[in-house]
């Protein structure tokens, strides 16, 4: 198992708020994303070593929501497509891999995250036991 805190996603890449415009208007939040999936995901194995990944990876995601407002789950993932892409790029793995998907959120800080448990199916408390 392997946990990952990345940041929350971008809010111009929730598909809400980018529905009509054009995919540029995009894209250097998700260069940006998928870089800071990329490097934080290589942080996190330098700290656990190699490891070797099943064939389906389960990931739990665990939303950490910098304000109150409520929102879909299904949006907050669609948002997190950079930070994945990234964090599959330093695994070495392609996306597809990547199921079941599970998903929760919590409210948190102004800076909110996304804390993703790599090879785990289990949600519950995941916020409460990453510095």
């Amino acid at each position: 198992m392997l946990i990952v805190k990345l940041p929350f996603p971008d809010a111009v890449l929730f598909p809400n708020r980018k529905n009509g415009k054009h995919w540029t208007a995009t894209t250097v939040a998700k260069e940006a994303q998928k870089a800071a999936g990329f490097y934080m995901t290589m942080k996190a194995l330098t700290s656990s070593g190699p490891q070797e990944w099943p064939e389906h990876i389960p990931l739990s995601l665990m939303y950490v929501t910098p304000d109150k407002r409520n929102r879909d789950a299904d949006n907050m993932l669609a948002a997190s497509k950079a930070l994945l892409d990234g964090m599959a790029d330093a695994l070495g793995v392609n996306d597809r891999r990547f199921k079941p998907v599970l998903i929760d959120w919590v409210h948190g800080d102004k800076e909110g995250a996304l804390i993703v448990a790599v090879g785990v199916s289990i949600v519950s408390g995941l916020a409460l036991n990453v510095e």
